[in-house]
């Protein structure tokens, strides 16, 4: 079954199977686009009669966690709206981002860093079939992530946003360029950067490296 089949916002299209960045500069609207995606700013979209959220595991921009919880209870207790997660589940969701030294630990005394490891373990716990990861992670676990998600089965594609052309959006399936909290294009990166658009190619003097 496709992650999102040919869903589109504008021009944002994602299929089973794919990686897709979501690229604009700072400001260009890229959590604003997610956000709607997710029904978190407006009506929720559906596909089928459902909302595309129920399809989406999400890990946002700000922390996204329980500062007055442990690390092994943000992932067991995920949120009150969404049902618990097994321990030992939660264990090894902790252990694929490297935090299982540190389950006892409370969220409030880790790094920025480290709390992202934790929103992304909550995300994978949510066994959904899109991964949705707005803003970076710490060098480490996204030079893993590639290999981490071929080991969870349930997620099948990832969209993730980026503020510049780098090594995660050059193995992208696709990239979708945002400008004004809209989709330009999308297209493999190649293919974007030698576009004759005028507003791709205005677009891309932001976020080229």
């Amino acid at each position: 079954m496709a992650a999102l089949d040919d869903v589109e916002l504008g021009a944002l299209e994602i299929l089973d199977g794919e990686r897709v960045a979501l690229l604009g500069g700072s400001g260009s609207g890229k959590t604003v686009i997610i956000k709607r995606l997710l029904g978190l700013q407006g009506g929720p979209m559906r596909r089928r009669g459902s909302p595309l959220s129920d399809r989406c595991a999400y890990v946002p921009q700000s922390d996204g966690v329980f500062l007055d919880a442990s690390v092994l209870e943000n992932v067991t207790q995920p949120s009150v709206h969404v049902p618990s997660v097994p321990e030992s589940e939660a264990r090894d969701y902790l252990d694929l981002v490297g935090l299982s030294s540190r389950i006892t630990f409370p969220v409030a005394g880790l790094s920025i860093a480290d709390r992202r490891r934790v929103a992304l373990a909550r995300a994978l716990s949510r066994r959904r079939p899109l991964l949705v990861i707005d803003g970076i992670l710490d060098p480490t676990i996204g030079a893993l992530l590639p290999d981490l998600l071929e080991t969870i089965p349930h997620v099948r594609s990832l969209l993730f946003t980026s503020c510049v052309i780098d090594s995660a959006v050059g193995r992208a399936d696709r990239v979708a360029l945002v400008d004004g909290c809209h989709v330009l294009a999308q297209d493999t990166l190649i293919a974007l950067r030698a576009s004759m658009d005028p507003d791709v190619r205005a677009a891309l003097t932001w976020v080229a490296p």
